[in-house]
């Protein structure tokens, strides 16, 4: 890289006092699918061919998610290509980074060999987009190709394809795919989740560094997340094939500001100057989550424009609106019958963890925190109810995915040895960024009988929730159980943050729960429901004991009382109404006929 460029360059924020202007922000990435591939298995973004290097280089180091990567540094001590290993919690900036690297770099080749100017870029990128361009064509001819490494080896694949996608862009091959199949000038190898170096990748890194040495083999960039570092690997990769290693941050308040500013002008859709800017950023945040970066600010721009909106474009038409019910999620959980200790523990455990996440987003630092939780009471109390809350809590506080994934036993423990890891990590991947809720989590015990699949699973959970912090795990325990899950593997308690006991309901709790049935339905109670609904609770838990479900016993009798009242309706033609005798009926019915023995948690 020139090095009269690099000093040329306003560096950063400081330009801007200079230039009486923001400073530039980097495109967008939009990642491209190749025919028939999956696109989470091979994908590419066109370099930026089309802008000449003062100005890439420029927006680079502007960007703060950027500033400690040594540009001039990787470019003045490169073995013939550029290999970079990218540190970093946000696949997105991985991408973004690799991007402006690739095209700094195939710039400086074309230049060198005679190849495309800076600046006609246009022509060739117009070639990659034409629908009647020759077949044969290589779309990743001047691409960063993105791949998994999943499609590299096969042991990571959780589908294993008679044909190898490589096969579209290679010739029809069908041998397995290799990173030298790839006939591509930059490479960036990411997972958003498991591993990304393994032996059989180092093997193929190796033949793809030292093939042909007498010609420029491609950029390489491998992304790696934290909990995804090998150092064994990544020590080779240093040591052997002269890796740099670039942490990557997260972009400021500031610069997404100029990123919108800068987004609705190339648009055409400029920004009112009244425009509340940090709010339209904040409602991002909150609706998207883990998985905001700015392309999502990009949408918002591009939905105004859709929308023909007049500019210039005020706070009203950037706000994004979620489709979510009128009562929050924190509403929900205050509404709940009793649990007044649990909702107070439960409601600091979720603003830390939400603290936390935005001061990661705005890239300060912060000592990652575990916010696993384990609750424990008898059945019917509202356990799996208050899980489901605590995703969309953190969802709405902007830091969660919302997702909230339930397993029993049967999908944590496999049928035969090796099979229940995959399993575990298969339940990581579906609650990214949510809540992992395992319900009745005491049949992980081994219970001194030699279970040798609940310690293989009890191991596994404590592997990923070291190295995927970002979901929250709740257990869910009958009492004494998940002191006896602690005793039987000292690393699960060093990362659950606390025990949330859920007591069992008294009876005028029960009623009150029966009457927010009701009440939720529209439905009248007759003056005596009281004494009826007490005396049944009472003669249940005598005749049930420990096997009272609590909240789940108000919801089936107020369910009974109805099946009761539509069945007068139905031979009678009475009024829809609720009566004593319906209420009698129920209760006499389900005093007879117990619920058959489940162990369902929840009661809603």
């Amino acid at each position: 890289m020139n090095p009269n460029l690099m000093a040329s360059c306003p560096q950063r924020e400081t330009a801007a006092a200079d230039l009486k202007t923001d400073p530039p922000v980097c495109c967008p990435v939009h990642l491209r699918a190749l025919p028939n591939i999956p696109r989470n298995k091979l994908s590419y973004a066109p370099l930026l061919l089309q802008k000449n290097a003062r100005s890439l280089l420029c927006a680079f180091q502007a960007a703060p998610q950027f500033a400690r990567v040594p540009v001039p540094l990787l470019f003045q001590q490169r073995r013939n290509s550029l290999r970079v290993l990218l540190l970093g919690g946000c696949a997105y900036y991985a991408q973004q980074a690799a991007l402006y690297l690739a095209s700094l770099s195939r710039l400086e080749y074309l230049k060198t060999n005679g190849g495309h100017s800076e600046n006609d870029g246009w022509a060739m990128l117009e070639n990659l987009l034409d629908e009647t361009s020759e077949p044969e064509l290589n779309p990743l001819a001047d691409a960063l190709s993105v791949v998994s490494p999943a499609l590299l080896d096969g042991s990571l694949s959780e589908d294993r394809p008679k044909e190898s996608p490589v096969a579209m862009v290679c010739g029809g091959q069908k041998q397995g795919f290799r990173l030298l199949h790839l006939n591509t000038p930059a490479i960036l190898l990411a997972a958003p989740s498991g591993p990304v170096l393994t032996s059989n990748i180092m093997e193929q890194i190796t033949d793809l560094v030292e093939q042909n040495m007498d010609q420029q083999p491609p950029d390489l960039f491998i992304a790696l997340q934290p909990e995804q570092v090998d150092l064994e690997f990544l020590e080779e990769l240093r040591f052997s094939f002269g890796f740099h290693v670039c942490r990557l941050g997260l972009p400021d308040q500031n610069y997404l500001r100029r990123f919108l500013r800068q987004t609705a002008k190339n648009l055409f859709c400029p920004l009112d100057e009244q425009a509340d800017l940090d709010q339209i950023i904040a409602q991002a945040r909150r609706c998207r989550g883990n998985a905001f970066n700015e392309t999502d600010l990009e949408k918002l721009i591009a939905w105004a424009v859709q929308r023909q909106t007049t500019p210039p474009l005020r706070t009203q038409d950037l706000i994004f609106t979620p489709f979510q019910d009128k009562k929050t999620a924190w509403n929900e959980l205050q509404e709940m019958i009793g649990l007044d200790p649990v909702k107070d523990a439960l409601r600091r455990r979720l603003a830390a963890a939400a603290l936390e996440s935005r001061r990661r987003q705005k890239g300060l630092a912060s000592e990652p925190m575990y916010h696993n939780l384990a609750f424990s009471g008898p059945p019917g109390t509202g356990k799996s109810v208050t899980a489901r809350l605590a995703a969309r809590i953190l969802r709405e506080e902007g830091c969660g995915t919302g997702r909230f994934v339930e397993a029993g036993r049967e999908q944590l423990i496999g049928t035969y040895m090796g099979q229940t890891s995959p399993m575990i990590a298969d339940l990581f991947r579906r609650a990214k960024g949510g809540v992992l809720f395992l319900d009745e989590a005491g049949a992980l015990l081994d219970r001194g009988r030699g279970d040798s699949y609940a310690v293989e699973a009890v191991n596994a959970l404590v592997r990923h929730m070291e190295l995927e912090p970002e979901t929250m795990v709740i257990f869910a325990t009958y009492p004494g159980e998940m002191e006896q899950l602690f005793r039987s593997n000292p690393g699960l308690s060093s990362r659950v943050s606390q025990t949330l006991d859920f007591p069992g309901y008294d009876d005028q709790t029960l009623w009150k729960i029966f009457q927010n049935f009701a009440r939720k339905d529209g439905c009248p109670l007759p003056e005596d429901a009281e004494e009826i609904c007490l005396a049944f609770f009472a003669q249940l838990r005598r005749r049930k004991k420990d096997e009272f479900g609590n909240g789940r016993e108000a919801r089936r009798l107020y369910q009974g009382a109805v099946e009761e009242m539509a069945l007068a309706v139905l031979d009678d033609g009475r009024q829809e109404t609720l009566t004593r005798d319906d209420l009698e009926r129920a209760a006499q019915r389900l005093l007879i006929c117990p619920e058959a023995k489940t162990r369902a948690i929840g009661f809603s």
